[in-house]
């Protein structure tokens, strides 16, 4: 295969996510301009790891109403959505999430100031429906306590923030709910 140099790069973790996104959109140029190649490029992107370290926060009842949830859903199907396609900013945010990044689902709950934690997981693929919206595949955890944590500044229904903003504002039960260590 012509591009199998390049398969191996992106298995080999060395890509950041910034890379992975410039390369796959070399390789849909390629694949329009008929190197049929260049679809298992595209195939290796979507399963791929980054390199970054950041925490989603995920909200996840439109229109902000606890009616809409779609967190048991989700968790039943071992999706993640993005459904509010009128927000560029916020869908550019949701196709920046690959495999391998955590995602947290959030609602927030004291007005500028905290939000409950309903569950995580990880990405684990990234596939297309019938309308060519983008889903991610989840593998989620069975934590089901909900805590109560600092809103950070996520008020939006997705957002992305560093290891390093989520060590320095979280509290250590967060990452005891998260069943890991806090990387400080």
């Amino acid at each position: 295969m012509k591009h199998q140099k390049t398969i191996d790069k992106i298995r080999s973790g060395k890509y950041t996510r910034s890379e992975l996104i410039k390369l796959r959109g070399n390789a849909e140029s390629l694949q329009k301009k008929g190197d049929h190649d260049a679809a298992a490029v595209i195939a290796e992107i979507d399963v791929a790891t980054p390199t970054d370290k950041t925490i989603v926060f995920m909200g996840f009842c439109p229109g902000a109403n606890f009616d809409n949830r779609l967190d048991i859903e989700w968790k039943e199907q071992g999706i993640c959505t993005f459904i509010f396609l009128r927000s560029e900013q916020q869908l550019d945010r949701f196709n920046d999430i690959w495999p391998g990044d955590l995602i947290v689902l959030k609602k927030r709950h004291q007005f500028g100031r905290t939000m409950l934690l309903y569950g995580y997981g990880r990405a684990t693929g990234i596939k297309y429906d019938q309308d060519n919206n983008r889903y991610l595949e989840m593998d989620w955890s069975a934590q089901d306590q909900i805590i109560e944590v600092p809103l950070m500044g996520c008020n939006s229904t997705v957002d992305v923030r560093t290891i390093e903003q989520v060590e320095a504002e979280m509290p250590v039960e967060f990452f005891s709910w998260l069943n890991q260590p806090a990387q400080a």
